[in-house]
């Protein structure tokens, strides 16, 4: 008996969901998309007559999920590694190069820490008191702000810790649960008393080697969605079909799109948890609790120079702002410098992020306004003199989930309502359990591995 399975949301855990779904040959599947293109997040257009990235430009190596898509597909051979690593931050409106041994910015080596005057000589030996101090773990859903402030201070949470993971999610690390958003720090300070000491060992057990810690695609990560949508290219895909309810009636659910309505025994729900939200409303409190999961919007204008007109030699991937500093740049990559191919010899491409949790400023702006303020304050800070030759503006309205202290047991408490409420409808996406492409992609596995055992039951 051939069963029916819908999938909701065309992002890299609903594709993921997808490919592995409809290779049951007894499983009918389709993948409903509310906008006209798939992957989400990830988005590669032409900058510059070039292939240029509006969201991801990689993926993180220290999961294996991401490489493993990668090598199912036969994309192995086209990954690409960044061509620089090193970093800035900016202090008190001058740029310092991160130091060597940071690791998610915490500093495993004193001395290149004081070197940098990225922190005070006092804050830099505050910092090597991790060493010695016992173990003071308060305990359960502690904040990544937490476990740095207590083990290494202010200073280091606030300029090195607070920009970088902060960055990533657009967050606020104090109230950015450890276990989930910064899963590293967490486990080396829990099996070590001091977290530089932990750390230290992890780097000496890890396997990775040479391993590069990012990979990513000449043509853009858009390479990796379009090699993926061919890859399900007999499923029925579909664009431009918004879903607006998700009932269960006895035996089968019902999922109402702007079109008609589709019956089907289980449903993969790969959208925002405020969307999810939105479309159980029947279902309560799972609603409540989704809708709970706060959510940081964030604006990027992709700039292009004349390279003769940058005073900065861009002699890294980019620079890092925190938030002390005042500014409404987050961070900007040099993007040229991290890809080269990106641009050619006579232009620069920079892609500057504005917006992070608690930081709306950004949304008030307009998108002249917001390139004029941003290109003011990094032309500022990077010596540049000459007009923009092109920008562009891509805005991630609500598209960062803030994982707060307690995240996991709120996600294990949604899951309970829903087999309580909703059994057959299984979740998945950057809302729940890990943020980046290779933990959405993880995430689409397992919500397709879950709603085929539970196919079996029927």
């Amino acid at each position: 008996m051939t069963r029916e399975v819908v999938v909701v949301g065309g992002g890299i855990a609903g594709l993921t969901a997808l490919r592995q779904v409809q290779k049951q040959p007894e499983v009918n599947a389709v993948l409903l998309e509310a906008s006209s293109h798939f992957g989400g997040k990830i988005r590669t257009t032409n900058f510059l007559g070039r292939p240029v990235d509006e969201g991801a430009d990689a993926f993180i190596t220290r999961v294996p999920w991401g490489i493993e898509l990668c090598e199912e597909l036969g994309l192995d051979s086209f990954l690409i590694s960044p061509s620089t690593s090193s970093a800035y931050v900016l202090v008190d409106g001058v740029l310092r190069k991160l130091p060597a041994g940071l690791v998610l910015g915490v500093p495993t080596k004193l001395l290149p820490l004081m070197r940098s005057r990225i922190v005070g000589p006092l804050a830099a030996i505050r910092a090597g008191f991790d060493r010695f101090l016992p173990d003071d773990w308060p305990g359960d859903d502690e904040s990544v702000g937490g476990l740095i402030r207590r083990r290494m201070g202010d200073q280091i949470a606030e300029r090195l810790v607070d920009p970088l993971l902060g960055s990533i999610s657009a967050g606020d690390t104090d109230h950015l649960d450890a276990a989930l958003g910064a899963p590293q720090l967490e486990t080396a300070a829990r099996r070590n008393r001091s977290l530089i000491i932990g750390l230290k060992e992890q780097a000496k057990a890890s396997a990775h080697g040479q391993t590069p810690i990012f990979l990513g695609f000449e043509n853009g990560m858009g390479h990796l969605v379009e090699t993926l949508v061919n890859s399900v290219g007999d499923a029925d895909i579909r664009t431009n079909t918004p879903v607006t309810a998700i009932t269960r009636n006895t035996g089968n659910f019902v999922v109402t799109t702007n079109q008609s309505s589709i019956e089907c025994d289980a449903v993969i729900l790969a959208t925002p948890a405020h969307q999810a939200a939105q479309l159980l409303a029947t279902c309560q409190p799972a609603a409540d609790r989704l809708s709970s999961i706060e959510h940081a919007s964030v604006a990027m204008v992709t700039m292009g120079f004349k390279r003769s007109d940058v005073g900065h030699s861009l002699d890294g991937s980019g620079m890092l702002i925190p938030r002390g500093e005042g500014l409404l740049t987050t961070a900007a990559s040099w993007g040229s410098s991290k890809w080269p191919h990106w641009a050619d010899e006579e232009h620069v491409i920079l892609r500057v992020s504005a917006g992070r949790a608690g930081d709306t400023r950004a949304l008030a702006l307009d998108d002249n306004e917001l390139v004029e303020t941003l290109l003011t304050e990094v032309a500022n800070i990077l010596e540049i003199k000459g007009d923009l030759v092109e920008w562009r503006v891509s805005r991630w309205i609500d598209a960062f989930p803030q994982y707060a202290p307690g995240h996991d047991r709120l996600v294990a408490a949604i899951e309970r309502d829903l087999r309580s409420g909703m059994p057959g409808l299984f979740l998945a996406g950057a809302g729940y359990k890990g943020i980046g492409i290779p933990a959405c992609i993880n995430q689409g596995n397992q919500s397709a591995e879950a709603t085929l055992d539970y196919l079996k039951t029927l």
